[in-house]
């Protein structure tokens, strides 16, 4: 269903503000449009969310003096109307005015969002707004209907709840969690690389920091015959909330929540409630196959071998391009099956994985440089973790840090290469993306690299490809072999540098500034200075 701005937006775009409303009042869904008129009632019902129209000729008839103008506003106020729209003829006069004016005043106490439509006929208004209602829900169940087959198919390709979870996250926009009925986490995603994914991954920080106490919850609906979903609980059994799903509490498996301070619109509800009977029914799944002993339920979305574990992050930067089924097939090579499980398809934008770390291969490297390679994207790894409980927080750290470098490489498609980011070096990672988005950044930073950016565009980038690996490098001989030339090559191109510039490249201070100056030009798309 649209809101009273989007009506007023796509319908009525000259329509006047007689009140000034506040944002969230016109941002309320509008349910159904009710017509003043002249028999008997005045309104044929009126329910939360109905929208008034209120031609001012039937006004007058129906409501003849300022009190009962007054109670009328009232009478929609006590019944959350989203609003009044005022019709009026082209042509005023005086006792229309005086109506008007009554009107306004009683819509300025109740704080009822009101607007004036001139030279509108009623009974065709009415229609265009009807239509525009109903084809919005038309439009939103469709959409559903879309993310359910998403989620289905999922599902019967065994994805798990993370993958699911992920598909209603990247569709709605917000972060998401599924707990059992006992209130445990299931699954936690902040969906990446959407508007708002920073806000996102902050509610899932502190959804997980308040013992899941934050949330917007949607109950799932019951599962007859089901096995007990209690046992996914941690020892406490969650309130029942009241559900249209379903009107049997003790049997419902668990709850959708949705995380963040944004309230739950209509196309958020819509999609949960379409694909809640999907989700429980992989709940319940999930629940059966567990044996008796399982213990805590987040112990299904780990590995075998282990504890310590670590989450891997990546992003895919062309959905249905990557071959995810076949980095799964080399990661069971390179690991075993026992040791890894992976989360992605090639529709996700994002590419999960939960690896075992230990003395053989400390952080799981080996298996985050096969992910890097394969995407020819940087990933992220957590620190390592022991307690199952701990997973969704390595997840969000893990995303956190892959999101840090993305800020400071600018997001662009393909950058950062094949790079293995760790998050215990978030702070530093987050900090440079703050230094190289400090105001003037990039002229600062032209203007110190200047002497090195004259001549032919093979000499420029000579020279550029010496400094770099001369700063990110920790002696001559790993600057000489990132370069692929001998160590006498590479002492004589910083020597004519030195002598171009007058630079001295064992000073720290200078070190430093340039290279901040090559991360800033890097960070901003600074390639066609070397072309």
């Amino acid at each position: 269903m649209a809101s009273l701005r989007e009506l007023v937006q796509t319908l009525l775009p000259t329509a006047e503000p007689l009140v000034d409303a506040r944002a969230e009042a016109m941002a309320r869904t509008v349910t159904w449009v009710r017509l003043l008129r002249t028999r008997l009632p005045a309104f044929d019902g009126m329910d939360a969310g109905d929208l008034a129209l209120i031609p001012l000729t039937t006004l007058r008839a129906v409501a003849p003096d300022e009190a009962s103008r007054r109670e009328m506003v009232e009478y929609l106020a006590d019944h959350n109307a989203t609003g009044i729209l005022v019709i009026s003829s082209d042509e005023s006069d005086a006792e229309s005015d005086a109506a008007l004016a009554h009107l306004v005043a009683a819509a300025a106490v109740t704080r009822l969002p009101s607007l004036l439509v001139r030279g509108a006929e009623p009974a065709h208004l009415e229609r265009s707004l009807i239509g525009a209602v109903v084809n919005r829900r038309a439009e939103l169940e469709r959409q559903a209907v879309a993310l359910e087959r998403q989620i289905a198919a999922l599902a019967l390709d065994g994805q798990g709840l993370d993958a699911l979870i992920g598909a209603l996250a990247a569709f709605i926009g917000r972060a998401v969690a599924l707990e059992a009925r006992g209130g445990a986490t299931l699954a936690v995603v902040a969906p990446a690389g959407l508007p708002g994914s920073a806000a996102a991954a902050k509610a899932v920080s502190r959804y997980l920091g308040k013992h899941r106490a934050e949330g917007q919850r949607i109950p799932l609906p019951a599962v007859p015959g089901a096995p007990d979903a209690e046992r996914y609980g941690d020892g406490g059994r969650a309130e029942d909330e009241e559900s249209p799903l379903s009107d049997e509490a003790n049997e419902r498996p668990g709850s959708i929540v949705l995380l963040g301070d944004e309230p739950v619109g209509e196309r958020d509800r819509i999609a949960c409630e379409r694909v809640a009977p999907l989700l429980a029914l992989e709940i319940v799944r999930v629940a059966a196959e567990l044996p008796a002993n399982a213990g805590r339920g987040e112990t299904r979305t780990l590995p075998v071998e282990g504890p310590p574990w670590v989450a891997i992050a990546a992003r895919q930067p062309r959905p249905h391009e990557a071959d995810v089924p076949a980095l799964r097939r080399e990661l069971r090579l390179l690991a075993g099956p026992r040791r890894f499980m992976l989360r992605g398809s090639n529709e996700s934008l994002e590419v999960r994985i939960i690896a075992v770390a230990d003395a053989s291969d400390p952080g799981a490297q080996e298996i985050a440089k096969r992910v890097a390679k394969r995407l020819g994207r940087p990933v992220a790894v957590s620190k390592p973790f022991a307690d199952a409980t701990a997973r969704p927080a390595a997840e969000a750290e893990a995303r956190a840090a892959l999101e840090a470098l993305e800020r400071r490489i600018g997001g662009r498609s393909g950058s950062g290469g094949a790079q293995v980011v760790r998050a215990d070096l978030l702070p530093a990672h987050r900090l440079l993306a703050a230094v190289t988005a400090i105001p003037d950044g990039r002229r600062q930073a032209l203007a110190l690299l200047e002497p090195l950016l004259n001549g032919t565009p093979a000499a420029r980038r000579q020279r550029i490809a010496t400094l770099r690996a001369v700063l990110d490098t920790p002696g001559a001989a790993e600057a000489s072999s990132s370069l692929g030339v001998h160590r006498n090559t590479t002492a004589y191109r910083v020597k004519r540098i030195e002598e171009l510039t007058g630079w001295d490249l064992r000073e720290a201070d200078l070190r430093l500034a340039l290279s901040l100056a090559l991360r800033i030009l890097d960070s901003e798309g600074g390639g066609e200075l070397l072309s």
